[in-house]
Formats: structure tokens, sequence, C-alpha cells
């Protein structure tokens, strides 16, 4: 398996003479109108993108009879016992109304639409619902790495995106706390309309901790169309089979790109408060790596869920 690097050359091979190192040592700069960071692209074959029926993944949605209110497990075994299979099938039971309506948005309505009335319903856990993430195009696999104190600056970004049976992940890195600003601007460019944003952990975590750092600068939240956090279908699918459900933990299980020896993410804050000592990126190459996996291992972690449910 061959991944590809373009930018953050390791620093001893900038050094060819005694002259003094740039400023900085691995990464191509970009510049922006707020300022400058670094930027790094690594890019990983997919190891499996299945392909899945939109339709075949409403019917499978249509078959849960608990997305009606007052129909529990209990009720809905009851339920199917008597041949009523789908949503359509309650329509001669008092549950007929919420039911079609419900059957309404799952067969007619758009993606967002259905992710809405699963968040309404307090239901996004459930890991059927993965199987409608079919457009890779719009796919955005998203991680931060922050000083590990509430409010305190993203010092690297970690974005995600298919191209071409590929995962480009795309970082910016902070190598003072004043690029923070532009490698935020940077990164919400990356954020579309259309976006399906996929996380672990991301609802509670990452998402909330990027626009509040946006809005500590007066500047918009970011824009995306659905939001994906896989840490809850993943419980859903392996609390029982699994130590825990940390990624890494989830890692050692199923198909994704290996780690070999990593950072546990409460270090990172150690490792970039030694690399402001000494001002020598090198020390943040294991943070950089360990983000890169965590993104490109979401992408692993949806095609190996959805494969498992849709087959």
């Amino acid at each position: 398996m061959t991944v590809t690097h373009s930018g953050f050359v390791p620093a001893s091979s900038l050094m060819q003479d005694s002259s003094p190192a740039p400023s900085f040592s691995f990464g191509e700069e970009v510049e922006t109108a707020d300022g400058c960071c670094l930027k790094k692209e690594t890019v990983f074959p997919l190891l499996s993108e299945p392909q899945r029926e939109e339709s075949l993944v409403r019917c499978r949605l249509a078959e849960d009879l608990t997305l009606v209110p007052g129909i529990g497990k209990i009720r809905e075994a009851e339920l199917k016992r008597k041949g009523i299979q789908t949503l359509h099938d309650l329509k001669a039971t008092r549950f007929s109304d919420a039911a079609e309506d419900i059957a309404d948005i799952i067969e007619n309505g758009s993606v967002r639409e259905i992710f809405l009335l699963y968040q309404e319903l307090r239901r996004t856990s459930d890991p059927y619902l993965l199987g409608l993430l079919g457009n890779t195009r719009t796919h955005l696999y998203f991680d931060i790495e922050t000083l590990g104190m509430a409010h305190a600056p993203i010092i690297l970004f970690g974005i995600g995106e298919i191209e071409e049976g590929a995962v480009k992940v795309t970082q910016y890195l902070l190598r003072d706390i004043a690029e923070e600003l532009p490698a935020l601007m940077l990164t919400r460019e990356h954020f579309k309309k259309d976006s399906a944003v996929i996380s672990y952990n991301g609802r509670c975590f990452d998402i909330p901790y990027l626009n509040n750092r946006l809005a500590y600068y007066g500047e918009r939240e970011v824009r995306f169309s659905v939001h994906a956090d896989l840490l809850h279908p993943t419980r859903k699918l392996f609390r029982d089979e699994f130590p825990d459900c940390r990624l890494e933990t989830v890692e050692e299980y199923i198909p994704t790109f290996s780690r070999g020896a990593d950072v546990p993410g409460y270090l990172v804050p150690v490792y970039y408060q030694r690399y402001l000592l000494r001002k020598d990126l090198e020390i943040l190459r294991p943070v950089v790596e360990h983000n890169t996996l965590d993104v490109a291992n979401l992408a692993c972690l949806l095609n190996y869920e959805t494969e498992m449910l849709y087959g």
C-alpha cells in the first residue's frame, strides 16, 4: 500500500549545508489575508468502497417501526408477528398518521431531511442511517488537535476528502498560536453546504470547538448538510465485542491504516509545549501522523460499518 505525501518534509533533508534552517522545517507555507500557517496533504488509497443503492437503504429504514412514538422493541416484535413489517403497514392502526409522516420523509425526503428527522427522534446513533452517506463526493472527515484546555487554540486541523478512490487528508498546522486564524479560515473553506461531515465524537467536541474558535475571532460558523458522528453507531454495533470504543481500539479489530507507535491524544499538548520551547517542528511529527490516521481511518470505519450492515 502506497501512501503519498506533499509537504512536511523531514527537517534534516532541508539542511544540506551549514546555512540557517528556513523558518519552517517541513510543510508548505500557505499565505492568507489573515496570515500564514503550514499545510500538508497525504493520500491514502481506500481499502474498500462499498456500492449501495440508496433506495435499498430507505426501504431498510422504513422497516423500523420503533421510529413511531409509542412503539418500542416489544411492541414492534408483536406487530411484526402480526404481519406488520413496514411503516406503511401501520395504516390500519392508531399509529397511522405518525407512521405515514415518517415514511414520507424516509422515502421522499433528502438525506439532510432524514438526518434531521432522526435527530428530532433522538435516533442519530442508528447505524443503518450511515447507509445514506453513499455520495462520497460530499464526504468531509474531520478531526482536530488542541492544547487540552477549554477555549485553548486548535493547533492542528485534519480534513479528509474522497478523490479518485482515495482519501486525501489535508492538514493545517500552527507554528505559533498567532497562526490559528489563518488555519481556521482555510479549514472553513473545506466545509460546503452539501458536505456530509464524518467525525468521531465530533458532535460533542470537534465541531462545537471549531465553531467556538471561529466565534472568538468574530467569524461565522462552518456550514454543512449533515453530520454523522461514528462514535455512537460504533458503540451500538460493537460495545459487547470490543474492550472499549475508543477509535484506536476499534482500529485493532477492523481493516484500517496501521498506526505503529502512536501518540495518545492526551499527550498532544505536551508535545506542542515542547515544540514551542525548542521551535523544532520535528517534535510534532508524531502528532501530525496521529491526526492523519485519525482522519483517514474514519473513512475505513464508515465503509466497514456500511458494508457490514448492507453488504
